[in-house]
């Protein structure tokens, strides 16, 4: 490689790198002003105040607000789904991995820290599902294909079926639980146990 190609090969990377930092100050900008602010509070001049950047950095990147906040819902999906993925591995049976994923998926709508993480993002994805259906499918399969691959361990499994039978019934006790349940963390995961443990040949 000449001294000129090996320049512009680090300007190139000088560039993409740039890019990816000024993506993620906005993703996590906006993620800090809907905590703060709510949804309603979000408008692309407090997103740029709080990470410092301009409008043509927002602009080079996203083409709307909406598209700015489907940016913030994938990247909490895709931290969430590698901290669930890396608790399933390091389960010790598939029952124990089957637990992890529950207790996981609970702990959105149960832990308070996350709970207030789930809330502020959950009315912003139901309103933009709509219109990008396919990034939405995209996110809820990053959530349940964990689940059908552990389900493939259990003989009187039926993976696929059965995982999202059990992502509903799991997913609908956080959503009671982030409108106000007064269901504890405690009943809510002896009631999932004991609707899908048997179906899999095993005892709550």
């Amino acid at each position: 490689m000449t001294v000129s190609e090996r320049a512009a090969a680090r300007a190139v990377e000088l560039h993409r790198k740039r890019a990816e930092d000024e993506v993620r100050a906005l993703v996590e900008a906006a993620l800090t002003v809907l905590r703060q602010r709510g949804a309603a509070g979000l408008t692309v001049a407090e997103v740029l105040a709080e990470a410092g950047l301009s409008t043509r950095a927002f602009y080079r990147h996203f083409r709307s607000k909406d598209e700015l906040v489907l940016a913030v819902y994938e990247q909490e999906a895709q931290r969430r789904n590698a901290d669930i993925a890396a608790r399933i591995a390091a389960a010790p049976n598939p029952r124990a991995r089957l637990e992890t994923w529950i207790d996981e998926t609970l702990g959105l709508g149960f832990e308070p820290r996350r709970a207030r993480r789930t809330q502020v993002l959950r009315a912003e994805g139901a309103r933009l599902q709509a219109d990008f259906p396919d990034e939405f499918a995209t996110i809820l399969a990053g959530a349940v294909d964990p689940l059908i691959a552990l389900l493939a361990a259990f003989p009187d499994a039926e993976p696929e079926l059965d995982a999202w039978s059990i992502y509903a019934i799991t997913w609908e006790l956080v959503e009671a639980k982030l409108r106000g349940s007064a269901i504890d963390r405690a009943a809510a995961r002896a009631h999932v146990l004991r609707f899908c443990l048997p179906p899999l040949g095993l005892r709550p």
